[in-house]
C-alpha cells in the first residue's frame, strides 16, 4: 500500500476537508480576523485531515501485511481466517466474515468433488472386476478350442486384459499408500514372472531374453512393481520393429540404492522427446504412428515409482534402443530423483 493512492482514492474527504477549510477562511475573512489565524486555521485543518488519514493508513496497512504474512506462511490457504485473529472494528469483521464464507463455499464444492470422484472410481474398480470373467471365460474357450482364429482371438482378450488392468492401475494410483503391502522382493522372481506373463507377444517378436546379477532382494510392494515391470516390457515389445527382440535385465547394487536395468534393441526414442516420455497421454512420435498408444504406461510407471519410494530413469539412442533404469534405495525411502539421460554410443 502507498499513502499517495490511498489519499488519492479518498479524493471526496479531503475535498470535503478543502470545502470546510474555505467556509472557515470566509468567515475569517467577515470578522476581520488576522492574516495569521487564517493561515493557522488552514494549517490546522489539513494537518489534523493529514494526520488521522496517515494513522488509519499506517493501521490497515499492518493489518494486510499480517494478513500476507499469514497467507504465505501457510500450507492450506483456506485456513486464513483462523490466523486473523479477533477482529477490532466492523471493517475487520466484515472482512473475516466474507472470507470465512468463500472458505465454507469452497470446502463444499471440493467435498462435492471428491465426492463424485470417489463415486466414479468405485465404479470404475467395480467395472473392471466384472469385466474381468468374461474375459477370462473368452480365454478359457479359445483355449478349448484351438484354431488359427482362436489364437489371434486370444492374443486380443489378452491386450483387453492388459488395458482394464492398466485402467485399474489408473484409478487406484492416487490412493496407492491404502493398497500396498513392503516387504522384500526377489528382482529374479519378478522378472521371470513378467517375461512369463508376456511370453506370447515374446515368442511372437522372437525375443531373446538375457539376465544377469538379479540375485539381490529390494524393498517394494509386489503387486505395484510387477505392474510397472509389464509395462516397461509392453513398450520394448509395442515398439520393436525387430523380428529378433533382445531384452536384457541387469540388476547392479550399489552402496546406497539397487539398480534394475532393462534395455532393448527397438526403435528407441528421439532426443526431443526424451523430456516428455513420463507426462500424461504424450505418446510422442513413435507413439503416433502406433494407433493402441494411450501415452498412459510409463506416466503411471513414473506416478507408482514416486508414491512407492523409488526412482526411474530412461536412457535412449533413436533406432538402437532403450533403457530403463528402476532404483530401488537401501535402507529408507528417501526421495529419488527421476529424471533421463542419454546413452552413449
Amino acid at each position: 500500500m502507498r499513502y499517495g493512492i490511498y489519499v488519492k482514492e479518498r479524493l471526496g474527504q479531503l475535498l470535503f476537508v478543502s470545502g470546510v477549510m474555505v467556509t472557515a477562511e470566509i468567515f475569517l475573512l467577515t470578522v476581520r480576523a488576522n492574516l495569521v489565524v487564517s493561515i493557522y486555521t488552514a494549517l490546522c485543518f489539513y494537518g489534523v485531515y493529514f494526520l488521522i488519514s496517515w494513522a488509519e493508513f499506517w493501521r490497515k496497512k499492518i493489518y494486510f501485511h499480517n494478513i500476507r504474512e499469514s497467507l504465505g506462511g501457510l500450507d492450506k490457504k483456506y485456513l486464513l481466517p483462523e490466523m486473523l485473529g479477533y477482529p477490532k472494528n466492523q471493517e475487520e469483521r466484515l472482512l473475516k466474515e466474507i472470507i470465512e464464507d468463500l472458505g465454507k463455499s469452497m470446502t463444499d464444492h471440493v467435498s462435492c468433488y471428491k465426492t463424485a470422484e470417489k463415486e466414479y472410481k468405485e465404479y470404475i474398480e467395480l467395472w473392471i472386476h466384472e469385466v474381468k470373467t468374461p474375459i477370462a471365460a473368452g480365454k478359457l474357450m479359445v483355449e478349448n478350442h484351438r484354431t488359427e482364429v482362436a489364437a489371434e482371438l486370444e492374443e486380443e482378450l489378452e491386450k483387453i486384459e492388459n488395458y482394464t488392468e492398466q485402467a485399474l492401475f489408473y484409478a487406484r494410483s492416487a490412493h496407492v499408500e491404502k493398497d500396498y503391502l513392503i516387504r522384500a522382493v526377489s528382482l529374479k522372481e519378478l522378472v521371470t514372472e513378467a517375461v512369463k506373463h508376456n511370453k506370447r507377444a515374446l515368442i511372437a517378436k522372437g525375443a531373446g531374453i538375457e539376465m544377469e546379477g538379479l540375485d539381490t532382494l529390494v524393498y517394494s510392494d509386489e503387486k505395484w512393481l510387477a505392474f510397472i515391470l509389464n509395462q516397461i516390457l509392453s513398450n520394448s515389445i509395442k515398439y520393436s520393429d525387430k523380428k529378433s527382440l533382445r531384452l536384457s535385465f541387469k540388476g547392479n547394487a550399489e552402496r546406497e540404492r539397487i539398480c534394475l536395468i532393462i534395455g532393448d534393441n527397438g526403435r528407441g526414442i528421439k532426443s526431443s522427446d526424451l523430456d516428455r516420455v513420463f507426462e500424461k497421454g504424450f505418446t510422442g512420435t513413435r507413439g503416433k504412428q502406433a494407433a493402441q498408444a494411450t501415452g498412459l504406461g510409463l506416466y503411471l510407471c513414473k506416478k507408482l515409482c514416486r508414491r512407492l519410494g523409488h526412482g526411474i530413469e530412461i536412457a535412449s539412442t533413436e533406432g538402437e534402443g532403450c533403457q530403463v533404469t528402476l532404483i530401488f534405495p537401501k535402507g529408507s525411502y528417501a526421495a529419488v530423483g527421476i529424471g533421463r539421460k542419454s546413452l552413449q554410443k
